[in-house]
């Protein structure tokens, strides 16, 4: 699998990730099943639904801007990760295997839904109906199809910039703190 790919996978794993603390921080915030202890900070109300006109625009922003074909790479990646990884410890099953990813496609769709659903209502609920009609227009301006197809190497972009700051800030961080603990005394290796 390419870099791209692996990216998107991981992207996506991480996106998956985020919706799942949503739904866990929304779970969280429903109230207890059994009273609440005495003193203890009460429990906010479930979150009301929103407006089927909201979570339409979410969707279209959301299709727009590429996020939902995203979710089509990762379980295709995931698919092929895992295929190989099958396939590599049996490889006289890999017939089998195959098959067996191919008939979850339906239990896969299921939940792609679910986690559409999810970001559908995630975005609706950080950006309001006006905000994301101004989105959309620009998303189906020439600049913003340029924009949305350009997306996924700016970040991939990023994603390399990142690596490497990262791995330059650790760098520092810990030779720094190896070089004033020497100084205190200390020497705690390297």
């Amino acid at each position: 699998m390419g870099k791209l790919g692996f990216r998107h996978t991981l992207a996506g794993l991480c996106i998956a990730a985020s919706f799942a603390a949503f739904e866990g921080s929304a779970q969280a915030q429903q109230p207890p099943a059994a009273p609440a202890q005495p003193g203890a900070p009460a429990q906010p109300a479930p979150l009301p639904p929103l407006p089927a006109s909201q979570i339409a625009l979410a969707r279209t922003l959301m299709s727009l801007s590429g996020i939902t074909a995203n979710f089509d790479a990762i379980i295709g990646n995931v698919a092929q990760q895992l295929l190989a990884i099958y396939v590599q410890k049996r490889p006289a099953n890999a017939k089998d295997f195959e098959e067996i990813l191919l008939s979850m496609k339906p239990e896969l769709d299921a939940k792609k839904k679910e986690l559409l659903d999810k970001a559908a209502d995630a975005y609706g609920r950080k950006l309001d109906e006006p905000t994301m009609k101004a989105a959309i227009a620009f998303l189906q301006t020439p600049a913003g199809q340029k924009y949305a197809g350009a997306l996924p190497d700016i970040l991939n972009s990023i994603a390399d910039a990142t690596e490497a700051w990262t791995r330059d800030i650790a760098t520092l961080m810990g030779q720094r703190v190896v070089d004033e603990m020497k100084k205190r005394g200390v020497d705690i290796g390297r």
